[in-house]
């Protein structure tokens, strides 16, 4: 018996020593590449300085009398402007678009910045600014961002037309988020994405769709890069009371349509929160038979019927 308890401590005493090695040898491959694959990092947009920090803004379409289509990222997409392709090409030919990826987004800057609201919105709004593109926006914002169009519109009711959700957040939606467990998925994230197991095939996976192969190449670098940063777990702790900020704010009242999920990666609660939302603000429901990132699967439908409720904006 003792016998047989030596060879099982002998055992697992040589299993923690492969899995150390393994995940030193991961941690070490993953930060010596980022630092080799920073030049390889090419942005297809602007970066412009706000606030100390490099935004990326990239934009493409004629810019004429019509507004602009802004595109907002859900929390922790690592490459907004890689994300949203496979929709704004589809709407690029009759209405420019803009894509702002924010601190810690895209090509972006980390910097552990202050994730409030405001500061947020100031970021977008002056990101765009500097970039060149003018009111008139009509907001597409996907999940959490869905929380700062509305406060822009409450905020700048003047440089908001309209809004077009993709399965987007509303204030209600974070009353019933278990944070507790968020927080404990964001650390172990990060400590996987500290490690580089986010490099291992299959962990961490990309919409792929409308991309070219170097697109695809640049869309991976940043995913190494900016998977769970700093920026995405001050954003996480700071969703809740940018919810009641924005609660706060009141109905607004500008054209909205909202295209939503299935509800399923979400919880029960989700749906019920975008319908009462629709019902105080007066906006358009189109429910979809789709997970959360509405875009990837069904961008060729929400396309045709976006530019059927733009054109009756006009």
């Amino acid at each position: 018996m003792i016998r047989l308890l030596k060879i099982i401590g002998r055992l697992l005493f040589t299993l923690v020593c492969i899995v150390l090695v393994f995940l030193s040898t991961t941690a070490i491959y993953h930060h010596v590449s980022l630092g080799s694959e920073r030049n390889a990092i090419d942005p297809n947009g602007m970066l412009v300085e706000v606030d100390g920090r490099k935004i990326h803004v990239y934009a493409e379409g004629q810019k004429d009398n019509k507004p602009t289509l802004v595109f907002m990222s859900g929390s922790a997409t690592v490459a907004p402007v890689y994300d949203f392709k496979s929709l704004y090409s589809l709407l690029s030919d009759e209405y420019r678009i803009a894509v702002v990826e924010k601190a810690g987004y895209g090509y972006s800057e980390i910097c552990e910045a202050e994730r409030d609201i405001s500061t947020m919105l100031s970021e977008v709004r002056q990101g765009l600014s500097l970039a060149g593109e003018k009111a008139p926006y009509i907001l597409f914002p996907h999940s959490m961002s869905g929380l700062e169009a509305i406060y822009w519109a409450q905020q700048y009711p003047e440089e908001v037309m309209a809004i077009v959700g993709l399965d987007m957040a509303v204030p209600e939606s974070y009353e019933h988020f278990n944070f507790s467990s968020i927080y404990q998925l964001m650390y172990i994230g990060r400590a996987t994405a500290w490690l580089g197991l986010h490099r291992l095939p299959g962990v961490y996976s990309l919409n792929e769709t409308a991309l070219t192969e170097q697109e695809i190449e640049q869309q991976r670098l940043l995913m190494y890069k900016n998977a769970v940063n700093i920026d995405y777990v001050l954003e996480g702790k700071s969703v809740y009371n940018n919810a009641k900020t924005v609660s706060s704010g009141g109905a607004i009242d500008i054209p909205i349509l909202m295209f939503i999920s299935d509800g399923k990666e979400i919880g029960d609660f989700w749906i019920p929160c975008q319908e009462r939302f629709a019902a105080q603000n007066a906006a358009q429901l189109i429910q979809l038979n789709c997970g959360h990132y509405i875009h990837h699967y069904e961008h060729e439908y929400i396309a045709e019927k976006t530019l059927e409720y733009l054109s009756t904006l006009q």
